[in-house]
């Protein structure tokens, strides 16, 4: 039987893979990597870029080539056989690369290219990735003894399997609450469309019923419309308490001593590479180099936004009090009487704005502005081998026509799909061993409220900025001209700088005439109004104070648990979190509130110690975007910079470097102030 995953292919034969062909292949293309690095560690001839990285570059790329469609569909697809399947290979996968990193006879290879006159003869980006991997190898233990290496593999090992499991049980936790509603009225305030969405979810039920459950678009339009309070406190408990020991499934899928041995093995593991702490590791890799920095950046921007905090939460009270004679807001109103606030000020809501949003008005918009600005054309190619019905593929073509990748786009929320909103990686661009360019090619993928099958997809505006967001992440690795894969597209990039050029891209959806090249009735074709669009830009900045206060509370509860914590002390990551909101957070919290164990950023993704990037990178994405506002948005030059200072370069180079290319000076947070509205700090004190 031929296994799908070991052929050769430019898109995954997604309707070939079945489960049996998983491990196999996994297995197989170890084995190939594993018998690669042991001929380069045992060979006697002088070492050379093409005879140690590129072969090795070639095995990661196609093991990368194989996981990612696995890693892909167990997020899109997910189920029980899949999910242990996916874990199976993943662990596998993690204890090659653990077994690699530690292979000194390997590393003594790296360092001689290093050590070398050749290395003068490299160009910048085999420099930059050398150099990475020399660096990888110092931060997974080579220069450890013997016993401490075997330890830092333990611990390795346990950290993957734990964040596994944190994200098994947070998934587990939100798809097994449900609460079916019979009474129509029980549901009052919200929009018809996202009712009919709510009703088709109970078909598999015999009465006229809706049913709810914790995935985002549901959750959010009842704890945002509805006003049955009842409703919304028993929906908000439910989702603060996911895979916690609260709430109404309490202990069945606890994550509590999860995140406790997490952050002990972390802080070992600190321990063991003579950190610290974790966030001190962490950060040595990131743009903002230490834990220090971190905290002076998120105290300066909780200074600034003092006095806009402290009038939009006095505005909030006065309204709810004056018009609902409502006196104490409890956690699950703070989003209901925030949107009849915000409905009252600009005479509008998110879903009114739906009809005008048809997803093929969206797409085409989109993709012009970035054949203006980029001068690329986006194609559909229909003829892909697909995972779901509602996919679609895209071609990516500069100004000459010359194919320079692709993506998959998957936009609605569905069962067995994860939440949430991502972009990641299909292939990589790279010049293979024959001389021949691999096109990059990236999956965006939404969890969108898809109304009625029967009638044309409609966004909020709010799903439009998601979109754009995902998109700025899809250019970036789309766009690279790099060909070493761990430096290309948004491989080899610092994690404080990856959210730039999704942020920067978000810019738009606050612009008139983009507004305008992106909207129209889905029935009748009809522009939104100028009058309408003039609403929507006055709304922009409305509780933007409470928004960025909000992630400088998550940054800050990140970092401080990453940097303060010591197993014997400092470990009751509850009463941290109560500290920090104690400090600075201006609304109520429900006692049973457990945030952190559905905190899947920093216990089963990538930011542990690293939340801030969000509002890092957004400093810099202002700040690049102000060039757009003064030389126009659509200004072909000023993308043409953008394209070859930032899009293209990926992390072949350091990336303050690039963006002072681009911007002339170092970054400041002067626009991000500026453009929220908030008063701009004068010179001292302000760079990122």
């Amino acid at each position: 039987m031929i296994n799908p995953l070991l052929t050769s292919f430019t898109l995954p034969p997604f309707s070939k893979i079945k489960l049996e062909h998983i491990i196999p292949a996994i297995i197989e293309v170890l084995k190939d990597c594993k018998l690669t690095v042991e001929k380069i560690s045992s060979q006697k001839i002088h070492y050379s870029w093409n005879n140690v990285v590129k072969p090795i570059d070639e095995q990661h790329d196609r093991l990368n080539r194989i996981f990612s469609p696995i890693s892909h569909l167990n997020l899109v697809k997910n189920n029980t056989e899949l999910r242990k399947i996916y874990e199976q290979a993943y662990l596998l996968i993690l204890q090659y690369y653990n077994w690699e990193k530690q292979n000194k006879n390997l590393y003594q290879a790296y360092v001689y290219l290093q050590q070398q006159d050749q290395y003068i003869l490299l160009n910048t980006s085999q420099k930059k990735h050398l150099d990475n991997i020399i660096n990888e190898f110092k931060l997974s233990g080579i220069d450890l003894g013997e016993d401490k290496q075997k330890r830092y593999r333990e611990i390795i090992d346990r950290l993957s399997q734990l964040e596994l499991v944190y994200n098994n049980n947070v998934l587990d936790s939100t798809m097994n609450w449900k609460k079916l509603i019979t009474n129509k009225k029980q549901l009052s305030g919200i929009n018809q469309n996202i009712l009919f969405s709510i009703y088709q979810n109970s078909k598999n039920y015999n009465n006229e019923s809706w049913l709810l459950t914790l995935d985002f678009p549901v959750y959010s339009s009842v704890i945002t419309y509805c006003n049955n309070d009842q409703l919304r406190e028993e929906m908000y408990l439910a989702y603060s308490t996911r895979a916690s020991d609260q709430g109404p499934n309490a202990h069945k899928w606890d994550n509590t001593n999860i995140i406790n041995e997490q952050l002990s093995l972390r802080y070992e593991l600190a321990q063991l590479l003579d950190f610290k702490s974790f966030a001190d590791k962490a950060l040595v890799k990131e743009s903002s180099k230490n834990p220090q920095k971190v905290l002076i950046f998120l105290d300066t921007l909780l200074s600034a936004i003092d006095t806009k905090v402290k009038k939009e939460i006095s505005q909030l009270e006065q309204f709810v009090k004056t018009r609902y004679n409502i006196n104490k807001l409890n956690a699950w109103d703070i989003a209901y009487y925030s949107q009849k606030q915000k409905q009252y000020l600009y005479n509008f809501n998110d879903e009114q704005l739906r009809p005008y949003f048809p997803e093929t008005r969206v797409l085409s918009g989109l993709f012009e502005l970035a054949n203006r600005i980029f001068g690329i054309s986006i194609i559909n190619y229909p003829q892909i081998d697909s995972y779901h019905k509602d996919v679609k593929f895209f071609n990516v073509f500069n100004n000459k026509g010359e194919l320079l990748g692709g993506f998959y786009i998957d936009l609605y929320a569905r069962k067995n799909k994860c939440s949430g909103a991502w972009m990641d990686i299909c292939t990589n661009r790279m010049r293979k061993k024959n001389g021949k360019i691999q096109k990059p090619i990236s999956y965006i993928v939404c969890n969108f409220t898809d109304l009625n099958q029967n009638k044309p997809a409609i966004f909020t505006h709010n799903e439009v900025i998601t979109l754009l967001h995902e998109f700025g992440h899809c250019l970036h690795h789309i766009l690279t001209s790099i060909e070493i894969p761990a430096i290309s597209g948004t491989n080899g990039i610092p994690l404080d700088i990856i959210e730039f050029p999704s942020q920067f891209m978000e810019n738009w959806c606050w612009e008139s005439d983009f507004l305008s090249l992106i909207s129209g009735h889905y029935e009748t074709n009809e522009p939104i109004s100028s009058e309408i669009i003039k609403k929507i830009l006055q709304s922009k900045n409305y509780q933007i104070g409470l928004f960025i206060l909000r992630q400088i509370e998550f940054s800050l509860f990140d970092l401080t648990i990453h940097y303060e914590f010591h197993p014997q002390k400092n470990k009751d990551i509850l009463n941290i979190l109560n500290k920090i909101r104690k400090n600075i957070a201006v609304f109520p919290y429900l006692k049973q509130d457990r945030f952190p164990h559905a905190f899947n950023h920093i216990f089963s993704g990538c930011y542990a110690a690293r939340y801030y990037s969000y509002l890092w990178a957004n400093v810099l994405a202002c700040d690049a975007y102000s060039v757009f506002k003064k030389n126009g948005i659509f200004d072909q030059k000023t993308g043409k910079l953008f394209l070859e200072n930032i899009l293209k370069l990926g992390g072949s180079e350091d990336f303050m470097n690039m963006f002072q290319r681009f911007l002339g000076r170092a970054p400041n947070i002067n626009a991000l102030l500026q453009q929220y509205g908030i008063n701009v700090f004068n010179n001292k004190n302000k760079h990122t």
